[in-house]
């Protein structure tokens, strides 16, 4: 089953998280993502994937930090 953290400008799929690093007086979210950047010119080439972040600070959004621990307490 699939999981979602509504949070108050967002809503969060739980299955695209990759980790949740948890600082002090914040969480950082990292997102998986599917999107791959890149270019090919004969044998040379580069691919970068790339990786969403979103913060949530316990100072400047309060009610999104106590419902991102909530889900990680419930979910740990």
């Amino acid at each position: 089953m699939v999981s979602f953290i509504k949070l108050s400008t967002m809503v969060i799929n739980s299955a695209k998280i990759s980790t949740i690093e948890i600082l002090e007086n914040k969480y950082c979210i990292h997102l998986t993502n599917l999107k791959v950047d890149g270019f090919f010119l004969f044998t040379n080439g580069t691919i970068n994937t790339l990786h969403d972040k979103i913060e949530v600070c316990k100072v400047q959004h309060p009610s999104d930090y106590n419902n991102l621990s909530d889900w990680i307490n419930r979910n740990n």
